[in-house]
């Protein structure tokens, strides 16, 4: 509850907070979030809170190094997603902003649920926002994935109408 309630669908267009945002709906893909908010700590320590600067000068060593580590979701393509992404965003931080927010106007969606979202719904929606990740080069960043980071970071608001955050 305590993320859902202060960080979940909080608008923010800072380059960190995004990067940090999609490493952890990356690393979400096929677990729950409670699995990841776990796993969280261990994994702000082990990348240095996600510094989009100390992953993207990582090599394969440190990649061998991290998937043996207890502290983080020990999985090597989720892991690899991860720096290669910062390597990407490195090169173009203001692009990563502007794919992100761009689509929607730097406004927020509101979606005015009074159920929960049903992804599958906003395929139509979500697939631009795909191709534009992909075309920049970044890893793991499929529908699914892609439509959990833009709810966590607030271009899509899907908190239900009658959600206490409200």
């Amino acid at each position: 509850m305590t993320y859902h309630d202060t960080r979940w669908g909080k608008p923010t267009r800072e380059v960190q907070e995004l990067f940090t945002a999609m490493c952890l709906e990356i690393m979400q893909a096929g677990l729950t979030f409670q699995t990841v908010l776990k796993f969280e700590d261990g994994m702000n320590q082990v990348f240095h809170h996600f510094s989009i600067k100390y992953l993207a000068e990582l090599d394969d060593q440190s990649l061998d190094k991290f998937c043996q580590d207890k502290r983080v979701i020990r999985n090597r393509a989720k892991i690899a997603a991860i720096i290669a992404n910062a390597k990407v965003v490195a090169n173009q931080p203001a692009r990563f902003v502007d794919q992100t927010w761009a689509p929607v106007h730097y406004v927020t969606l509101d979606h005015m649920l009074t159920q929960p979202a049903q992804p599958e719904n906003y395929q139509t929606f979500i697939s631009p926002f795909v191709k534009s990740f992909k075309s920049m080069g970044l890893k793991r960043m499929g529908p699914i994935t892609t439509y959990s980071y833009l709810q966590a970071v607030g271009v899509i608001n899907d908190h239900l109408l009658d959600c206490e955050f409200r």
